[in-house]
């Protein structure tokens, strides 16, 4: 079995694959401890693992699994991937949007993908029918704007997400809510004409915390999996497994 360790900006999240590529458990944690994470390596037959983390580097979990398992892998800028990237800077590459869009390839083998991952930030990734990344854009996530409107301003309130029955807001509340919630729909959608005039039958995935928002104003046009990137962290641990039985 394989487990696949997703650290983020806001949480970790922890995901075990069979050899299938099934996914048998998953986890969220806000903090995860080396003695947590043995009571899951005690519970399963955990003999590959990958970490990827968007902050520092992880030496505690190479430490701690290094030594248990019979692959440790700590996604970088040097570790094998099975698609292309042309990234010009893959040192400075998010590892979850690399990871997001080898997740992608691998559910729509052959189709040109724009991957959204919306959480913290909100990243558009397209990866093309033969394999070959580019690149994308990074924008404010959904709370980040809430956020900077309450902080770079003098009166405007922080406020939270929620339902919105109109597209016109007649509060300052609602008006901040429908300018953040309405507007990065709009945005998506202007992400996703544009790349179709490029890429016309473009497939577009969505993952991340926010996903089910953007699933629920777009329906039918968008396909929501919320474990791609551990999924591609799946794909990204079984490839360098199978380089390393080859040699």
């Amino acid at each position: 079995m394989n487990l696949c360790i997703d650290i983020g900006n806001t949480r970790t999240k922890l995901a075990v694959f069979d050899s299938e590529g099934s996914l048998v458990k998953f986890i969220i944690r806000d903090q995860f401890t080396s003695g947590k994470l043995d009571k899951v390596l005690k519970k399963y037959e955990i003999q590959h693992a990958i970490v990827s983390s968007v902050k520092r580097k992880q030496g505690k979990y190479k430490r701690f699994l290094g030594n248990k398992l019979k692959t440790f892998i700590e996604l970088s800028a040097e570790t094998a991937i099975p698609i292309s990237n042309h990234y010009q800077t893959p040192q400075t590459l998010g590892k979850d949007r690399l990871a997001g869009v080898i997740g992608a390839a691998s559910i729509f083998s052959g189709n040109d993908i724009l991957v959204v991952d919306a959480g913290t930030c909100i990243t558009y990734d397209i990866i093309d029918a033969e394999g070959n990344y580019y690149g994308g854009s990074i924008v404010p996530g959904i709370t980040m704007r809430f956020k900077a409107l309450n902080t770079f301003t003098g009166r405007l309130p922080l406020v939270q997400q929620d339902v919105l029955e109109s597209h016109i807001g007649d509060t300052t509340l609602t008006s901040i809510q429908t300018g953040v919630q309405f507007g990065v729909v709009y945005e998506l959608k202007g992400f996703i004409a544009k790349y179709r005039e490029s890429y016309p039958d473009l497939r577009v995935l969505v993952t991340g915390g926010d996903a089910s928002f953007f699933e629920g104003q777009m329906e039918n046009q968008i396909f929501a999996v919320p474990d791609l990137v551990l999924m591609g962290l799946n794909q990204i641990l079984n490839y360098n497994v199978q380089q390393t039985e080859k040699a």
